[in-house]
């Protein structure tokens, strides 16, 4: 069984992942009631009101991580193929 060999994982695919799973989380959170029965179980059923004011701008902070990370990553494609 042959083995492929394994590529080093680059700073701009790392960002993109991660800003990948934040905007997941936010998504979720936004879109369930899931974050308010959290709160609610802990006591702090009064933040409830103000999820949308602080999940959209993590959301959107999230999807702007994501194109700079793309953008990171198409930049050192494109400094890789000049290289060559």
């Amino acid at each position: 069984m042959a083995t492929e060999e394994e590529k080093p994982v680059k700073p701009a695919d790392r960002i993109v992942f991660l800003a990948l799973k934040g905007a997941l989380v936010a998504t979720v959170f936004l879109f369930t009631p899931l974050l308010t029965m959290v709160l609610s179980t802990i006591g702090l059923s009064s933040l409830a009101p103000f999820l949308n004011g602080l999940m959209f701008p993590l959301l959107f902070l999230c999807f702007g991580a994501m194109g700079y990370g793309m953008w990171q990553k198409k930049m050192q494609e494109k400094k890789d193929s000049e290289d060559e």
